[in-house]
């Protein structure tokens, strides 16, 4: 039955809408996009558009929310593996996260992503001898500025490095 979550004809329609649609993205801005382009390019038609999302901006909101809600579990679910399992996600979403993590981007992906870290990453640290609130806050600007702009190197050179090295790179930088 068509709507139904799960459904091969949906999941096949949700799939080609989202892959015009970062197709579209590549080449223009959000908001210059339309939803007869993104018809056009998915060859489907503005029902079969319009009876999953209201316009392109929704389109988006769903594939955020979509990658916030795997991030999130891969942060609370994998401990210590968390980045690794994060930077495989990237990999697996690499049109998405290029889009997502390009310089010009204000992401919502990233800011909820480091919004939910920042209070345990806060308190985690305000437990060691010396901390000081200040400190502690302008560290956790520069390092999750320095990790999301070693992940956007990553991307932008084709992720050619192994994410078990990218890890390791990051891990490297952050030795008390």
């Amino acid at each position: 039955m068509v709507g139904i979550k799960g459904n091969r004809r949906t999941l096949y329609s949700k799939k080609v809408i989202t892959d015009a649609f970062l197709l579209l993205l590549q080449e223009k801005s959000l908001n210059k996009i339309t939803v007869t382009e993104i018809c056009k390019e998915a060859d489907i038609n503005r029902g079969t558009f319009y009876s999953y999302y209201n316009d392109p901006f929704d389109l988006m909101k769903s594939i955020e929310d979509e990658m916030i809600e795997k991030m999130m579990s891969a942060i609370n679910n994998s401990g210590d593996e968390s980045l690794y399992e994060i930077l495989n996600l990237i990999l697996k979403n690499k049109e998405f996260c290029k889009i997502i993590l390009n310089e010009k981007s204000s992401s919502r992906v990233l800011n909820t992503i480091l919004n939910s870290t920042y209070e345990s990453t806060i308190a985690e640290k305000k437990q060691l001898p010396n901390a000081n609130e200040t400190h502690i806050e302008y560290f956790f600007t520069y390092a999750t500025g320095g990790t999301i702009e070693v992940i956007r190197k990553w991307i932008n050179d084709d992720m050619k490095v192994s994410t078990e090295e990218v890890v390791q790179i990051l891990k490297s930088m952050y030795v008390n």
